[in-house]
């Protein structure tokens, strides 16, 4: 860990003004927020907080996490209101906070998760014959622990954050050493949830004291649930063995390997960060680091997204990499939370370079065009039996893609002092106490608001894909030097009209796979900067049988960019290859689709690893052939 330690900026702080990402968020703030709040109406996911307030039983729509889940889409719907602002979806979300507050109300604990109450309300924490498991009791705590502190920091409004405080002390009452019970949480969210709401309080102590808020509780069963992984023998709940499924087969500082369900893994490997540097507790972020190490070179699929198998949605092990797999759109998502936590004790131009792959790629592909249909799965190769849904039984996906679209903008800086990161080549604006900063094609300018200089060091990301990476100061080119985390620095005092350029080349690459990659021997795939390339059937001659579709690239023919943002090339059958961005596939009907393609000539020996250590993809121009 570095001593300058990077923090990301205050949303209303942070603005995108790119072509791309910035339309794309309006249209998820304008369309696909109403759409999940009203197929969650639609599917009855309100009524059970009124089936709860009347004392009735039975009858739960949904499954047991439809309140994490509305919660969860609260959370996202919070941050896309500070640039979105929209009365109407505001005055909705008090309605739904209103009918929580009041199904909270009917329970003398101030517990309040509808589907124990109503189907099982003798077995919380799964016991008398309960399932942890199925009743996502802690989870669904702390979809709503995240979702006050949001919804609190966007509008200043403590309705929800009433609520979440009391089940919040309800929780710290319950869970911790004996006579309390060992209760951790069967999909992690609250340690995380926990410690946002520990840190907002902590921050806010007239608002603590308004709410009689126990913020150092909060803490206290953050540390627990993490500190509790692996300690099966005296746990409360059923079942007591939650295993590797849950990362709770050892303790958390002895876990070196990304295990189990990938959305539950993601989300307790980014606590593991969060709370060790919020506690200082180098083990345990340290611990976080490695399985991190793990992923990016073993387990990482090429459109940016983990969780190999669909059999409990599991990690496999390490170079299984099939190109059908199951890949949720969830397990990207925890992807991105959990990068960007370690990236701020570990500011390593690597991370960004991982997660930028997860956010020009599976983000917008798990999303239609239409801004109303979503991906579970996200293969890369599709026989056409793969397509958006409007809705799903369990529809985690959309409230996980609004949290992360939400955050998007904080992701581009981040600052520590003086010190400012550009961690993304986003065009967006940063606001300063004393200026203001300009990214845009490249280009940042400084703005000062008063008339003084303003010293400032930029840590510029030298993204793995460019190539002839340079570094302008008023028009000089500045020696490229980097930091210990591979950032281009560049310090000086700023004045109105000082401006930095960063300028380099990309062209279009193929990459090929490690040779344990069995799945990817003697294939290639292509990318242009951060955007990874597919086909599809439909632009390439309509072909309809799969092993039609595994055609060969020619070895020597280029690859050209297109205006329209395709990439043409030529097969070894005299026939055109067209390429388009994989996360515009499926938008126009089922079809077949693949990433990985054979190419003439090329051999790959699984014995010969030299120069693979530590990589995963490497461009084929430095490959072995």
């Amino acid at each position: 860990m570095i001593k300058t330690v990077p923090a990301y900026p205050v949303l209303r702080d942070v603005k995108l003004c790119d072509s791309r990402f910035a339309p794309w968020i309006e249209g998820i703030a304008k369309i696909t927020v109403r759409d999940v709040l009203d197929k969650f109406e639609s599917h009855g996911a309100y009524v059970n907080y009124d089936r709860v307030a009347e004392g009735q039983k039975g009858g739960h729509n949904g499954p047991p996490w439809y309140h994490g889940l509305v919660c969860e889409t609260i959370r996202g719907v919070a941050d896309l209101l500070v640039h979105h602002p929209n009365e109407e979806v505001v005055a909705r979300i008090d309605s739904i906070i209103e009918r929580m507050a009041r199904a909270q109300a009917a329970d003398p604990d101030n517990y309040i998760n509808p589907y124990t109450t109503l189907e099982c309300p003798n077995q919380r924490w799964g016991h008398n014959g309960g399932n942890i498991l199925w009743q996502h009791e802690t989870y669904n705590a702390g979809g709503l622990f995240e979702a006050a502190v949001h919804y609190y920091q966007a509008t200043g409004k403590t309705n929800l954050l009433k609520v979440a405080v009391k089940m919040a002390n309800y929780l710290a009452s319950v869970i911790g050493d004996p006579p309390k019970k060992n209760v951790v949480a069967e999909h992690p969210l609250p340690e995380e949830a926990l410690l946002s709401l520990y840190q907002l309080l902590r921050d806010n102590k007239e608002l603590a004291e308004e709410l009689g808020a126990q913020p150092e509780e909060y803490l206290r069963v953050a540390r627990y649930m993490i500190d509790h992984k692996g300690d099966n023998e005296n746990r409360y709940t059923y079942p007591k063995f939650l295993r590797e499924y849950a990362q709770d087969h050892r303790p958390p500082r002895e876990q070196r390997e990304a295990v189990g369900h990938a959305v539950r893994a993601t989300l307790f490997y980014s606590a593991m960060a969060a709370v060790g540097f919020e506690i200082g507790d180098e083990a345990l972020y340290n611990a976080s680091r490695i399985i991190w190490k793990d992923v990016v070179e073993t387990k990482l699929h090429a459109n940016g997204c983990v969780g190999t198998h669909r059999y409990e949605e599991n990690f496999g092990h390490q170079y299984d990499l099939p190109n059908n797999a199951y890949l949720e759109t969830c397990a990207g998502v925890g992807l991105i939370f959990w990068g960007a936590n370690l990236f701020r004790i570990y500011p390593d131009a690597g991370i960004w370079d991982v997660l930028e792959g997860t956010i020009y790629n599976l983000l917008p592909a798990s999303l239609s065009e239409t801004f109303d249909h979503y991906t579970y799965e996200n293969p890369l190769e599709s026989r056409g039996d793969y397509n958006r849904w409007s809705w799903h039984y369990c529809p985690c996906c959309p409230p996980m893609l609004l949290k992360c679209v939400g955050r998007l903008p904080t992701y581009v800086f981040a600052q520590n002092g003086e010190n400012v990161w550009v961690n993304l080549y986003i065009d967006s604006e940063l606001e300063r106490p004393e200026c203001k900063i300009k990214l845009s094609g490249g280009k940042i300018k400084v703005l000062p608001k008063s008339e003084s200089r303003v010293p400032l060091t930029f840590r510029l990301r030298v993204p793995e894909w460019s190539r002839e990476f340079k570094l302008y100061l008023n028009g000089k080119e500045c020696e490229l030097c980097r930091d210990e985390g591979g950032y281009a620095v560049v310090s000086h005092e700023f004045g109105e009209g000082d401006l930095i350029e960063v300028k380099y080349s990309v062209p279009i690459v193929k990459y090929a796979a490690h040779p344990y990659v069995h799945a990817d021997r003697g294939r290639v795939m292509i990318k242009h900067g951060p955007l990874l390339y597919c086909a599809e059937s439909i632009d390439n001659g309509g072909i309809t049988k799969w092993e039609d579709f595994d055609f060969v690239i020619s070895e020597s023919e280029p690859l050209t960019l297109n205006a329209d943002g395709t990439i043409t090339g030529k097969r070894t059958d005299g026939e055109t290859l067209t390429l388009i961005p994989y996360y515009k596939w499926n938008n126009r009907g089922q079809g077949l689709m693949r990433v990985w393609f054979r190419q003439e000539n090329l051999r790959s020996d699984p014995m010969d690893i030299a120069g693979w250590e530590g990589k995963l993809y490497r461009p084929l121009s430095e490959y072995p052939v």
